[in-house]
């Protein structure tokens, strides 16, 4: 579970503990109050610190830190020194994400007029290095472009996704991806959850459920989710899963493409008889290899082969 570090919220862990909940996440995004208002936040730097050890005294190797990186005037050693804090204060897991500008937001306002800036790209792809090398140097393992674990602290529920599998989403704005077979279908959906909070509370005890958006999804749909999520894992696209959900093998849609070739070639890229997966290196670059991966997928699947493979 997801939770923000107020107050209110740190006073309720001990109850959604005996709910049944047993790995936490908390949204400390940064230890900075001044960028902490910059980004919406309504928690301050000592209610994050006491949420956190709160839940860590809760869920003992089971709870995660999440941080944005890449702030309005962020540098790149102010990223570092407060990087260093977070590994000083985490349990076992740590999530790091790139901040995105999102339209409509006060941020987005304030960053298009030019009351604030956001770090360019290549002070971006810096700070993503530096976390990598001081992450890995104090002992959390890169299983996924934006989430660090210890050995064995890997949170299962996200693996689930990113290997294809089907998951519920519960709870305002949440995804899902499964077959309805309760309903009598056997095509799976992507489901959205409504996104305001109380909107959601008020659908949930009318209907019973808060379900905004329901999609069958065309076997293109589901491959195209799998690789875009799978590409972002250190384990990458098990032949296995691909041959479950599509019918052929991994060699068969990527093995002659030059553009695969050429990525391998500059070892980005790894293609063997077990998986699809990128290097170290490429995971830092993986959001360019999937576009290109896009690419020949939707070519085979579109060609005379594929048709024949269905």
């Amino acid at each position: 579970m997801e939770t923000n570090p107020t107050v209110v919220e740190a006073e309720k862990l001990r109850e959604f503990k005996l709910a049944g909940i047993n790995r936490l996440s908390v949204g400390i995004q940064a230890l900075n109050n001044k960028d902490l208002k910059v980004l919406g936040r309504n928690h301050n730097v000592d209610e994050a610190l006491r949420c956190l050890e709160i839940a860590k005294s809760l869920f003992p190797g089971r709870t995660s830190v999440d941080v944005i990186f890449g702030r309005p005037a962020q540098t790149l050693d102010c990223w570092q020194k407060e990087l260093e804090q977070i590994v000083d204060i985490a349990d076992n897991h740590v999530s790091l994400y790139e901040l995105t500008v999102e339209q409509g937001t006060e941020l987005f306002e304030e960053v298009a007029d030019g009351r604030l800036s956001v770090p360019g790209d290549d002070l971006m792809a810096d700070m993503y290095a530096v976390s990598v090398q001081l992450l890995e140097n104090s002992g959390f393992i890169r299983y996924e472009v934006s989430n660090f674990a210890r050995k064995g602290a890997e949170s299962s529920h996200n693996k689930a996704y990113w290997s294809g599998s089907q998951y519920i989403g519960v709870g305002p704005g949440a995804h899902g991806r499964f077959c309805p077979a309760g309903e009598g279908r056997l095509h799976r959906e992507a489901r959205i959850q409504t996104l305001e909070p109380v909107s959601w509370m008020m659908e949930v005890e009318r209907f019973r459920h808060a379900t905004s958006t329901r999609v069958v999804q065309s076997q293109l749909d589901i491959l195209e989710e799998i690789l875009m999520m799978g590409l972002q894992t250190k384990d990458g696209i098990s032949e296995e899963t691909w041959q479950l959900l599509s019918g052929t093998s991994l060699e068969k849609v990527f093995g002659s493409s030059p553009t695969v070739q050429e990525l391998v070639e500059h070892e980005l890229l790894e293609l063997n008889g077990h998986r699809l997966c990128a290097t170290h290196k490429g995971l830092s670059v993986v959001n360019s290899i999937t576009l290109n991966l896009l690419t020949v997928l939707d070519k085979y699947f579109n060609s005379e082969g594929a048709v024949a493979d269905r």
